[in-house]
């Protein structure tokens, strides 16, 4: 499975409330930054889940979110990307962004 397919179930399962985690953190550059980076922000997400987010947590984790979608989009636009990659990250991007709507709401 393609890194952007893993994450963009990955980011599905975290908007539908279950755990998620993708394994190609270990890739070279930016890519193994990204799941780093999203691997934390899962972790995050279940850690406060059970007990309810403050403010300042649902805060932090947008701007944690911010910060892995300008990852990406900076991925996105540097990377050698094939289309089908490319049409994944778009998709990805969506996702992301509802999760946002969904931390927003709480």
């Amino acid at each position: 499975m393609s890194w952007t397919l893993e994450l963009r179930q990955a980011f599905a399962a975290l908007r539908a409330g279950r755990p998620a985690r993708v394994e190609f953190t270990g890739q070279p550059g930016k890519v193994g930054e990204i799941g780093e980076e999203f691997n934390q922000l899962a972790a995050a997400l279940v850690e406060r889940g059970a007990n309810g987010w403050s403010r300042e947590q649902s805060h932090a984790l947008r701007n944690r979110l911010a910060g892995l979608l300008a990852m990406l989009h900076l991925l996105r636009l540097t990377a050698p990307l094939t289309p089908e990659e490319l049409d994944t990250l778009g998709t990805i991007v969506l996702e992301a962004k509802e999760l946002d709507a969904q931390l927003r709401a709480r």
